[in-house]
């Protein structure tokens, strides 16, 4: 499509209809025991498209809609998308009556665009704001409970990952905060950013989404929502939360609704003592954003995101034959008194959405993001009889990155037969720059005592301070995606493809070489479904897809022999088959899906001495299957439960001539991981229960015989009641107070205790 004609057809939605027809369609949306529904979301498609909202009565109305035929939808939290199409020559009535429904029927994570999750050709799941809340969440393997095969970890108080398919760095799935990247330039995640408490709403899509986001989604993509959801009126909330390990948490949110927009704002400050010794944890968390509509063509989004953390470093357990030795417990830490990691983050964006037609829309979006962090810490603790330095370095990173995004969206047809088109044009680029002493002469310790120093036994447990070392990373992406989903009756296809063109370079102020890195990658994307079974109750559905994922390695400088030399990995390249079926009934929805995942040349570590280390490319593959189900029981009853078995094995590792680990299992990757739980609502008292299981584990992948860790399961019950405008939720976690290992910590023969039992009370006061 032309410029010219982009700006004609632009300049003839704006010009006013009078020689058309115009009708309003109207009605009230009710649940199934007839009563009326706020705040659901009507969507119209036709000769023109618009969105509403019902009204405190269930009440909506769209008016100045030219005649024609359109598809009108209703949907809301906890009910089932309905769907409706007829022609429309004069104002109508057309009322929706939803159902009740076990899992949410939209999602936008996969492709950008609300789709019906039924018809979305991978494995993907939501988690709604009410479950969210009558849990009162406070973690994230909380918050992500009924996704299937997760696994979740801090480490030392601040670096939390989400684990999925054998994929365990914070950079294999990419994260969207409220539909922008929460990345750094090397791909990564900074999870402790955002806080769980925050979150509106959680949607997780497994599989290569590449060729929708580019880098940073080789196992997946999850989305974070924390602005307060849209209604027809004022609403908000605040909440307080005492918890153990001396926690006190406030948290408030706001919306405000406008005659052509809105103003939301949510925002949560957080102070914590940590079950560790010296582990204290502080943050403060802001996001507001802005709606105005200055046409129905055009809409303006402004918001912000602005968070920051200060956490005491905490420490890690020594292990023999996968358990704590020494009689150490979660609470001991061994780390340098005072150090600690502060992390500040914000994120400002402008959205402009334009219809350019009834089946149009142009849309361009921009991100700039600050994100500044002051590392202290790093410790080193394995069994006797090595003896080791605390490991003490410290950095100071600050990195600004810019993205802009134009997005062009074609959506026509009917419920029987649907078209849409995504097509859009990247540019992102940003600094990343890295100041970092050097330390030399630190004691030494070895158990079972790390606080008693064995040599250099009067230096400070940092060592002797040298001087710093500053190193500079830029990076500029330029990125085409197009796809095209075509859905017809039972049928559905779609088919995607991304190129993105790499420029970057890594320079450090302590030398003259300089390690740059060119290249470009095409990512593509093939998925179909097709309904088996479509009844007005119940709906089978069989899926499959095949993608690629990918991420560039943050090129290095490597001493050796005492020349800088640059040290160049090949960028990680991930290949996802699947294949799976989905259920949905009325009080039921179910979903199953096959994998087979090749990570080829995915960066890895080999220890070859007490502080030194090789980076290498290894590949490994995952095969496993994954199954989800929700239901809704009666007498108020609901239940979820998940199971997944992964297969996870080193297909190539060589880091050196001599050592071979291929057919090495993926450390920290479990076979099998369970969960289940049950909701029973009563009048104004909801109580959940759950558990959570994980398999045994191989602590590390790169020696010839790895500690194993043993399973473990985690119970977690809470209690929400109502009156009027005030709830209160008690919840415990742990409820058996199980001493676990949750995730390794840089290929030692160590790892970082899991959380405690915890209580906490909540009162939360709506309006």
């Amino acid at each position: 499509m032309s410029l010219l004609r982009m700006f004609l057809l632009a300049a003839l939605a704006l010009l006013p209809l009078h020689s058309q027809q115009l009708v309003t369609i109207e009605g009230t949306v009710r649940d199934p025991q007839g009563l009326t529904v706020a705040g659901a979301v009507i969507d119209v498609y036709g000769p023109a498209r618009r969105t509403a909202r019902s009204g405190p009565s269930g009440g909506y109305r769209v008016e100045a809609l030219p005649a024609g035929h359109y598809r009108v939808t209703a949907v809301s939290d906890g009910l089932a998308l309905r769907e409706l199409e007829r022609e429309f020559t004069a104002a109508s009535s057309l009322d929706f009556h939803l159902d009740l429904a076990p899992a949410a029927s939209i999602i936008e994570t996969a492709s950008k665009t609300r789709e019906d999750s039924l018809r979305v050709p991978f494995l993907v799941t939501s988690v709604s704001r009410s479950e969210l809340r009558d849990t009162a969440t406070a973690s994230f393997d909380e918050a992500l409970r009924a996704i299937a095969g997760l696994q979740h970890a801090t480490q030392g108080n601040f670096f939390t990952r989400v684990t999925t398919r054998g994929l365990r760095d914070t950079a294999d799935v990419l994260t969207l905060v409220d539909g922008v990247p929460l990345r750094q330039l090397n791909g990564s995640a900074d999870l402790a950013m955002i806080p769980v408490t925050a979150l509106q709403g959680v949607e997780f899509v497994k599989g290569s989404a590449s060729s929708m986001y580019g880098r940073s989604a080789i196992g997946g993509a999850m989305q974070f929502y924390t602005v307060p959801a849209a209604g027809p009126k004022l609403a908000g909330d605040l909440a307080f939360t005492r918890a153990s390990f001396g926690t006190n948490e406030g948290q408030g949110g706001i919306h405000i609704p406008t005659r052509r927009g809105r103003l939301a704002a949510a925002g949560v400050i957080s102070r914590s003592e940590g079950f560790q010794q010296g582990t204290g944890r502080d943050q403060n968390f802001l996001t507001v954003s802005a709606d105005h509509a200055f046409s129905p063509y055009l809409n303006l989004r402004l918001s912000y995101l602005g968070s920051g953390v200060r956490a005491g470093r905490g420490s890690i357990v020594p292990l023999a034959n996968g358990r704590p030795i020494f009689g150490i417990t979660r609470r001991d830490n061994f780390g340098i008194p005072g150090v600690y990691i502060d992390g500040e983050l914000h994120s400002a964006s402008a959205k402009v959405d334009s219809q350019l037609s009834s089946r149009v829309l142009l849309s361009n979006s921009f991100n700039f993001n600050r994100y500044n962090r002051l590392f202290q810490g790093g410790i080193t603790i394995v069994p006797p009889p090595a003896a080791v330095t605390k490991g003490y370095s410290e950095n100071f990173t600050r990195q600004d990155s810019y993205l802009n995004e134009t997005l062009l969206q074609w959506d026509a047809g009917s419920a029987s037969r649907r078209n849409t088109f995504t097509a859009g044009l990247t540019f992102d680029w940003g600094n990343f720059d890295q100041a970092s002493p050097v330390f030399a002469a630190a004691p030494t310790y070895r158990g079972p005592d790390y606080n008693r120093p064995v040599t250099n036994t009067g230096n400070d447990p940092r060592g002797t301070r040298g001087p710093s070392v500053t190193s500079y990373f830029r990076q500029n992406v330029v990125s085409f995606f197009a796809q095209h989903h075509f859905v017809w009756r039972r049928l559905g296809v779609l088919a995607g493809l991304r190129t993105d063109s790499f420029d970057q370079q890594l320079t450090r102020s302590d030398t003259p070489v300089r390690a740059p890195f060119s290249a470009s990658r095409f990512s593509p994307r093939i998925g179909g479904d097709f309904a088996l079974l479509r009844r007005e109750s119940v709906s089978l559905v069989g899926f499959g897809n095949f993608a690629e994922g990918f991420r560039p390695q943050l090129p290095g400088l490597n001493t050796l022999n005492n020349v800088v030399v640059p040290q160049l990995l090949r960028p990680e390249v991930t290949r996802n088959i699947e294949g799976g079926l989905r259920v949905r009934h009325r009080a039921v929805s179910a979903q199953a899906s096959f994998f087979n995942m090749r990570k080829i040349d995915g960066q890895r570590s080999f220890r070859s001495g007490p502080e030194d280390f090789i980076f290498v490319n290894a590949t490994s593959r995952v095969r496993g299957f994954e199954s989800e189900l929700r239901a809704l029981l009666p007498a108020g009853v609901s239940a979820y439960g998940n199971y997944a078995f992964h297969n996870a094995k080193h297909i190539e590792f060589r880091p050196t001539a001599a050592t071979n680990f291929s057919g090495n299992r993926l450390r920290m990757s479990p076979q099998h991981i369970a969960g289940s739980g049950l909701a029973w609502a009563w009048r104004r008292v909801v109580w959940n229960g759950g558990v959570a299981y994980v398999g045994a584990r191989p602590l590390r992948d790169n020696v010839v015989v790895s500690q194993v860790l043993p399973s473990y399961t985690l119970l977690n019950t809470s209690l929400s009641i109502r009156l009027g405008p005030v709830q209160t939720v008690f919840s415990a976690t742990n409820l058996t107070d199980r001493y676990y290992i949750a995730d390794d910590f840089s290929a030692q023969d160590a790892g970082n205790p899991g959380l405690p039992r915890r209580f906490s009370v909540q009162l939360r006061y709506r309006f």
